[in-house]
């Protein structure tokens, strides 16, 4: 496959031969690598269109009076209608030539979108890309899906009245908000094309921006649609002021508005946040006078702004909510999809599936899927997949690649940064590989394909979670390979050269690993990415409070949320080393995250009391809620209060039960409990759940977990060989040697006792966290064991403080117990961990 580049020879040295230089030679059609010496230049343009499968014209001034140009736009056309030229790829490199200009043949204005791309480098990466399209050929079906619409007709009216008010200004910014995958793009798409603000075959630029992206992002989103010169490196972002970053993106979207350019920017709280306001440096771009009744955004927003706000920006922001599917709507969305798949079902088929189906878009493309993977037959015996489908979503979306480690390798990495360029990828893997796997991925909803062409791939929400919150880490030989990949682009040192998803991967990787880069190339939002993959997974704290001390020095020039988000992590971290200076930072950081950060640090330093105290206000909270359900199961499990723990963790296990971390939790509280033998069925399927994890962590809980129900409800001694069995898999982790000194205690064996407490100290000689009230606990049980009930209550006593009056009670009654030799009547000790 191979693009024809058509452009003037005027422009070959400025613009169009530094993109042909950036290709390779085989994949180009360019009078100077691929006009044979000697021949007639005509035939050779005709030769040269017969072999190309993308068709790029170079529009400026110079092109548009190019003769040469003219016939190979006619020959361009001729080959389109026949089949035998699948795409035809405009670019504007000319400020100077507006989109409607009438040297621009008519079916090009009509069907095509002509984008500014001034900079060279960008409209190379867009070509190469749109070669890589012309290889998913093979999903032909996969855009006539994406452009499937039915209902949707009380949002639709409002766009329309909104638009058609001629009282005021058209907006600027159109937020659609609602859950991720109902739909909010596509609506987007359809009401514009109502509104004749955009061709029926035309699309827009889709950019992404994160919960922690903020006006730096934004920013870097807008140079990589290529219609502005600077680079981000010039801009030197993070020594400018918030009022001069603002200027400066008002300046890049009236390049958009040159023209007639559009964006649509998936946010996932970061323009819109989660209070439900516009971030304030976003209203002041939108409200800027240079920007008034020019319709450039429009934002598919997480959070619905609240109507006091929505009413206070009417001037300059439409917007409007979307909900579930209702069922006629539901029913016609699945009609259709099946048409489009050739699929015909008898109506008593159609209805028992149609029936299944609640109220989101992605449900029912699932359904289709089932149904053309399996036929109709295997579809209906796997239609309770349908019913648990919201529940389980990225395990269900993941399921046909299950025994494809080619593409579950290519799934592990996307799931490593918010967005990746193909370009990036190509570098880490073989790009005729890498190619149809991405389309694979896309067709099957497991990824996107966004960009100003497609050129960037993220994740669905549901798999990147799954992903990350599993551990579902890369193998060896691909870590090697992405860590090569980061090291030759930094060594390289073209940053100018680099899209904004490479610059902030690289810069997360920097600096996570200890390197030091310019400031200029530092955005605040890449180093907290960097704090928040140190703290998550556990890497050097240390590294990770020198990065949040380095940002908070220019607290005066970040985005207050930004400043928020850096000292909520930098306050993890400080609990995570048990540093009190969390408790000098908390003060700075307000609503939940205030009492979130309170209890977490008050259960690792053992005060369970305040730690109880603080969670249950906030178990509700809107971002910290499941984290705070979590952790207060653990402070119960370590209070023992096994009965509250248990249907806790058993309510967070039903919302989702491919948490690995919540399967954990409410394995604890069952095997901890007293009668565990009487849960050894719901134990067992727990434990399967977490092999079917498939992360190294799950592995190592479900060995655990193994060694447990041994001990617990089969009472065997060979519990204690499985347990030495998983210290010996993860010698460097804690929890397994955890594990053993409960298991230990449950025989009453003091030998394993004391290994286990021997193994423990040396970890924590070795910087191994764990509290020193933890270990102050496992001393007393092991006294306890050997008669010593005195030194044994001692030890306790500096622990039990912080505990509930019952918790101490059940605490010192056990101690007694196993110093008396009388079967304690709950639990077997501290706390069994996985």
């Amino acid at each position: 496959m191979k693009a024809f580049l058509s452009h003037s020879s005027a422009d070959k040295e400025s613009y169009v031969g530094i993109v042909a230089a950036r290709l390779s030679a085989e994949d180009i059609v360019y009078d100077e690598v691929s006009f044979e010496s000697g021949e007639q230049t005509l035939s050779e343009i005709i030769r040269g269109l017969d072999e190309s499968t993308v068709f790029c014209l170079f529009i400026s001034n110079k092109s548009l009076d190019s003769e040469w140009v003219r016939q190979e736009v006619d020959g361009a056309s001729v080959r389109l209608k026949s089949g035998s030229l699948k795409y035809i790829y405009p670019i504007v490199i000319d400020r100077s030539v507006a989109h409607d200009d009438p040297r621009i043949p008519q079916w090009l204005r009509d069907n095509y979108n002509l984008r500014l791309v001034t900079r060279p480098v960008i409209a190379a990466r867009r070509i190469q890309q749109k070669l890589r399209q012309a290889s998913w050929a093979k999903h032909p079906k996969l855009r006539e899906r994406e452009s499937v619409f039915v209902g949707r007709n009380t949002q639709i009216e409002a766009f329309e009245r909104r638009f058609d008010d001629y009282s005021q200004p058209k907006p600027v910014l159109s937020v659609v908000s609602g859950p991720s995958s109902i739909g909010r793009r596509t609506l987007i798409l359809n009401a514009l094309r109502k509104l004749a603000l955009v061709g029926p075959d035309k699309d827009f630029p889709v950019l992404h921006l994160d919960r922690h992206a903020s006006i730096e992002d934004f920013i870097l989103r807008l140079l990589d649609l290529g219609a502005s010169d600077p680079s981000y490196a010039d801009l030197n972002l993070t020594e400018r002021t918030l009022d001069e970053k603002v200027a400066i993106s008002v300046g890049l979207l009236k390049d958009l508005a040159t023209f007639k350019e559009r964006v649509i920017l998936l946010d996932e709280g970061c323009l819109v946040t989660f209070e439900r306001a516009l971030a304030p440096w976003f209203v002041a771009i939108v409200n800027n006078v240079d920007l008034a009744g020019r319709p450039l955004m429009f934002v598919a927003s997480r959070w619905a702004l609240n109507p006091g706000s929505a009413r206070h920006l009417s001037p300059v922001v439409f917007s409007c909510s979307l909900g579930e599917l209702d069922p006629s709507e539901r029913r016609r969305l699945f009609a259709r999809l099946l048409k489009i798949e050739d699929i015909t079902l008898s109506n008593e088929d159609f209805e028992t599936l149609a029936d299944l189906l609640h109220g989101f878009p992605d449900e029912v493309f699932f359904a289709v899927d089932l149904v053309a993977r399996f036929g109709v037959k295997g579809a209906l015996d796997q239609s309770h997949e349908i019913v648990e489908f919201n529940g389980e979503k990225a395990s269900m979306l993941l399921r046909p690649f299950q025994e494809n480690e080619a593409t579950l390798n290519v799934i592990r990495l996307l799931a490593q940064s918010e967005v990746f360029s193909v370009e990036f990828l190509c570098q880490v893997f073989k790009e005729d590989l890498l190619v149809p796997i991405i389309g694979d991925l896309a067709s099957e909803h497991v990824c996107e394909l966004i960009g100003a062409e497609g050129e960037f791939v993220r994740l669905v929400d549901s798999v990147r979670d799954y992903v990350k919150r599993n551990d579902l880490s890369l193998a060896p030989e691909l870590r090697k390979a992405v860590n090569t990949a980061v090291e030759d682009d930094i060594r390289r040192g073209n940053w100018d050269d680099y899209d904004s998803s490479r610059v902030a991967f690289l810069v997360k990787n920097a600096l996570a690993n200890g390197q030091d880069l310019e400031p200029r190339f530092l955005i605040p939002s890449h180093m907290l990415r960097a704090i928040k993959e140190l703290y998550y997974d556990r890497g050097s704290l240390r590294r990770a409070v020198q990065l949040a001390d380095v940002l908070l020095a220019k607290e005066r020039n970040l985005d207050p949320q930004l400043v928020q988000d850096v000292r909520y992590y930098l306050c993890l971290v400080l609990a995570r080393l048990r540093d009190p200076r969390v408790l000098d930072e908390a003060q700075r950081i307000h609503g939940d995250e205030h009492h979130f950060i309170l209890g977490y640090y008050y259960r690792l330093v053992g005060r369970q009391r305040d730690a109880i105290e603080r969670l249950t206000r906030v178990v509700t909270g809107a971002f910290v809620g499941v984290r705070a359900k979590r952790e207060l199961v653990e402070v119960l499990l370590q209070m023992e209060q096994y009965d509250e723990a248990r249907d806790l963790a058993r309510k967070n296990y039903e919302e989702n039960r491919t948490n690995q971390f919540h399967i954990q939790a409410y394995f604890r509280a069952l095997v901890l409990g007293s009668n565990p033998e009487q849960h050894l069925t719901q134990l067992e399927v727990l434990c399967a759940e977490l092999e079917a994890v498939n992360s190294e962590r799950a592995r190592q809980m479900a060995m655990i977990g193994r060694a447990l129900i041994s001990a617990r409800c089969v009472h065997d001694y060979r519990a204690l060989d499985l347990i030495d069995d998983a210290i010996a898999a993860f010698p460097r982790i804690i929890y397994p040697v955890l594990a053993k000194f409960d298991i230990g205690l449950s025989f009453r064996n003091e030998a394993a006792m004391q290994d286990a407490l021997r193994r423990l100290e040396a970890l924590v000689d070795d910087g191994v966290n764990l509290s020193t009230k933890t270990l102050a606990v496992h001393r007393a049980y092991l006294a306890a064991v050997q008669g010593d009930l005195p030194t044994a209550q001692s030890k306790a006593a500096e622990v039990a403080k912080h505990f509930t009056d019952e918790a101490r009670a059940r605490l010192l009654q056990k101690l007694t117990a196993f110093a008396t030799g009388a079967p304690a009547r709950t639990g077997n000790g501290p706390h069994a961990s996985l």
